[in-house]
């Protein structure tokens, strides 16, 4: 996110700015999964802040980024380095989005249908309907890009137009090349004018 994005959060967003890597960080293996510098919010760190004094015995679920580009479109972003649970997954999307609500960050659900995407991102060597084949991935991404389709896991798609404006899910490789390459040339572009 640029400086002009950042200065205009309100103060539980912009109190938690991250790099995306940080925010990637996988603490049970002590790895990130992915190396952007591309600033975001840490919304792993909202749910305390949204509880607290509140007198709640359970602690909200979040998504682990949240990204706004130039363009005004907001990302939310998922990292699974392991197995993935998909009502996990499920659940923590409805509360993210339950908290940029009732926090007055964002004005409604029909907000979110138009201007939401929704990236979750996954290590395809940990989750395979196949054994991990560098061949075979290109070639699959080959075709997939010819018929001018994305692969959609976990049920995710389901949330298109109902929540999300989009859903995606990416390898770390594809959300490299989907996401953050594009993202990271978007701002640089408007840095130097």
């Amino acid at each position: 996110m640029t400086e002009e994005i950042i200065t205009e959060l309100p103060d539980i967003l912009r109190n938690h700015i991250c790099t995306m890597k940080k925010a990637s960080f996988d603490s049970s293996k002590n790895i990130s999964m992915c190396d952007s510098m591309l600033r975001v919010v840490n919304f792993d760190k909202i749910p305390a802040e949204y509880t607290r004094g509140k007198g709640w015995k359970f602690m909200p679920k979040s998504n682990d980024a949240l990204y706004i580009s130039i363009d005004g479109k907001w990302f939310f972003i998922e990292f699974k380095n392991g197995s993935i649970d998909c009502s996990d997954v499920f659940r923590k999307i409805y509360d993210s989005l339950i908290m940029l609500i009732e926090l007055g960050v964002i004005p409604d659900l029909e907000f979110a249908r138009q201007e939401f995407e929704y990236i979750l991102v996954y290590n395809s060597e940990k989750y395979g309907k196949i054994p991990q084949s560098d061949g075979r991935d290109i070639n699959y991404s080959f075709v997939m890009k010819r018929a001018e389709m994305e692969e959609k896991l976990f049920g995710i798609e389901k949330l298109e137009q109902y929540i999300f404006h989009e859903t995606h899910t990416y390898t770390k490789k594809l959300f490299e090349t989907n996401f953050l390459k594009p993202m990271e040339e978007q701002e640089e572009k408007q840095r130097l004018g």
